[in-house]
């Protein structure tokens, strides 16, 4: 999966459902006003122009039996690169270009009273994320799913929707630190399935299982397309009053079953559109198991993030390969702000800009992911990237990211300096 604003489901009243802080989580962790909105948030004002409380409750619609909530999420990018004769060699020249990210419509809200409500989610985007080499951009369904309340189990979700598995796919994509994912071999974008959530212990636990598999969207027979079950499960070790400062952890696990009796982790060089710098090709195997630890430390406005994750595949004729990755991300905010923590979900939020002039940040990140092992080769990444985010307002976002990819495979070393720019609109 790419990076675009990524989703929950408004939880209402009912305390066993997850429970968006704002209208703003409920539209993927986009910077919006609504009635819920604290008096301070909706008293602030930015030099850029933002949209005045009255507009942005427009799209809301409240009734007895029947709620709705509209939203808009749009991302683009601008992506250069310089490769040296080896990188070439590796992975063919890489091409400067525009990149419309996400054009993502988004509808949400609830069907029942309040003391019984089940809650919808639909987006429908310009899929420039999902789509791989093999397959065209289109506009599709990239989420499209129920939940409901089941007492105190928590919130069964059923449809197309995320994976439990690791913080970078399961938190918002549009407000992380860095601008891309880039443990991206190791989960899926989107599946169809059912999963279960619920929180414990005052909220400081989170936990979420579920059970996927899309073989009717792609046209597979069932007996032939993999299963895949997933679970995550989170800690809030600590947290201050204000929750400017606390610590989380996380561990999560998958079972990936094979397709068509084979098994590929690949992934991109941090960008968008470009080729898959590590690859494994199709591994014939039953399985796959995955293994992910996670961390996020935050004090004012510092902030460490890490993961670790790890796949051992289940292929007797290779003497079952593993392969391994993680990243080491710091961040600063020059003006002082900090991503708030949801405890409902188990991850941090958009930050909200205190000054006039918005929130700037500083991010630098360390990666490296690791497919070799016996007699697959798929390249062995590290990466180091700096980004700078300025968060104009609630809902505007510009960034610039600039990373060297170093790459060994195919018997070379080679080197990729990658230039990144972002616009981005969540409404």
């Amino acid at each position: 999966m790419g990076q675009t604003p990524d989703s929950i489901h408004a939880g209402g009243n009912d305390p066993n459902l997850p429970q968006p802080e704002s209208k703003a989580e409920a539209l993927s962790g986009g910077p919006q006003l609504s009635s819920q909105d604290s008096e301070a948030v909706k008293a602030r004002t930015y030099a850029t122009p933002d949209l005045p409380p009255k507009w942005a409750r427009v799209p809301e619609y409240h009734g007895e039996y029947f709620t709705t909530l509209l939203g808009f999420a749009g991302i683009y990018d601008y992506n250069a690169f310089s490769q040296d004769a080896d990188s070439i060699t590796q992975v063919g020249p890489q091409k400067d270009q525009w990149d419309d990210r996400s054009t993502r419509f988004i509808v949400t809200g609830g069907i029942g009273p309040e003391s019984y409500r089940v809650h919808y989610f639909a987006a429908y985007s310009w899929n420039g994320f999902d789509a791989d080499e093999n397959k065209k951009k289109t506009w599709e369904f990239t989420d499209l799913n129920i939940t409901a309340p089941v007492g105190k189990l928590g919130a069964l979700t059923f449809g197309k929707n995320k994976e439990p598995f690791v913080y970078e796919m399961v938190g918002d994509a549009a407000f992380l630190p860095s601008m891309e994912r880039i443990l991206n071999p190791f989960f899926t974008s989107r599946d169809v399935g059912i999963s279960m959530s619920n929180t414990a212990f005052n909220k400081r636990m989170t936990y979420s299982t579920g059970w996927f598999n899309d073989w009717w969207v792609h046209g597979k027979d069932f007996d032939t397309a993999g299963n895949h079950f997933a679970s995550r499960v989170t800690g809030l070790i600590l947290i201050n009053d204000d929750g400017s400062r606390y610590l989380h952890v996380g561990g999560s696990a998958r079972y990936s079953g094979a397709d068509l009796g084979t098994v590929r982790l690949r992934g991109k060089a941090g960008s968008n559109v470009s080729s898959n710098y590590v690859d494994t090709g199709n591994i014939p195997a039953s399985n796959q198991k995955e293994f992910a630890l996670e961390a996020l430390w935050t004090r004012d406005r510092y902030s460490v993030l890490t993961e670790y994750t790890s796949s051992q595949v289940n292929a007797t004729q290779i003497a079952n390969p593993s392969f391994y990755g993680f990243y080491v991300t710091g961040s600063v905010f020059f003006t002082g702000e900090h991503r708030p923590y949801d405890r409902n979900v188990g991850f941090a939020r958009r930050p909200i800009p205190k000054r006039r002039w918005g929130a700037v940040e500083l991010t630098a990140r360390y990666s490296r992911l690791d497919l070799n092992d016996k007699s697959i080769q798929g390249g062995l990444m590290n990466k180091g990237t700096l980004d700078l985010n300025w968060f104009l307002n609630r809902r505007w976002k510009l960034a610039m990211a600039g990373g060297l990819v170093n790459l060994d495979r195919k018997g070379l070393n080679g080197y990729t300096t990658i230039f990144q720019t972002r616009i981005q609109y969540v409404f």
